[in-house]
């Protein structure tokens, strides 16, 4: 039977307040904690349910959503209040060693997944996870290391935003169409444009782009 692709709708579940409803994706959360740390009256994995969107503001709640970088976490407004927004630019920042953050307008269209709309992700670029192209948290016991590429002569476009359509191919890279911008960890531009291929094998030589190395070390994702 084919594995049935995943939407990012049926596993989120959802906490329900007056003024806010917040809902979780067990399986894109890579525990990043922004929401514990922030808003613990809200976000404490030590109570049950562990989250309970009636202990803080509406408009407080809404800020400490967005700093997930995951996009486990996202809010619904149910008292006239600003909704989630798009974001103007479409950026990717490199984690050290670590996942591709990404924030846009984003789909993630593959065989096995079929995510529209979204605005937050961490994509797995170590090649170990479970859950891909979503990280897991696999590059922390895998070995995974990344030697960034250094800081490019580019600036960014004046025509910036619209859809980033994120294709994991077959057993293959990302391919990324539509204007972005890529940072290494040290929030440096080093990459502008509309069209790119990067690594999810882990095993590319000039990480984070994609040099094909996936064709010849065995890389099954799907």
């Amino acid at each position: 039977m084919a594995e049935q692709k995943y939407t990012g709708k049926a596993a989120d579940r959802r906490y329900r307040g007056t003024a806010v409803d917040v809902t979780y994706s067990l399986r894109r959360c890579i525990h990043a904690e922004q929401c514990i740390h922030h808003l613990r009256e809200v976000f404490d994995n030590e109570k049950r349910p562990w989250i309970q969107p009636e202990n803080s503001a509406a408009d407080e709640i809404a800020r400490t959503v967005m700093l997930c970088p995951s996009g486990a976490l996202h809010y619904e407004r149910k008292d006239g209040g600003t909704e989630e927004a798009t974001p103007a630019i479409n950026t990717i920042t490199l984690w050290r060693n670590g996942p591709l953050e990404v924030r846009g307008d984003l789909d993630i269209v593959g065989a096995t997944v079929d995510v529209r709309g979204e605005t937050r992700a961490t994509l797995c670029r170590c090649g170990a996870s479970q859950n891909k192209p979503f990280c897991d948290n696999s590059h922390l016991s895998s070995g995974f290391e990344a030697v960034e590429q250094t800081v490019m002569a580019t600036s960014p476009s004046a025509e910036q935003g619209g859809k980033l359509t994120i294709t994991p191919t077959t057993n293959g890279s990302l391919h990324l169409e539509g204007k972005l911008q890529i940072y290494n960890e040290a929030g440096e531009l080093i990459f502008t444009g509309d069209d790119v291929w990067l690594c999810r094998c882990g095993g590319s030589g000039d990480k984070p782009f994609c040099d094909s190395t996936h064709e010849r070390n065995g890389f099954a994702a799907e």
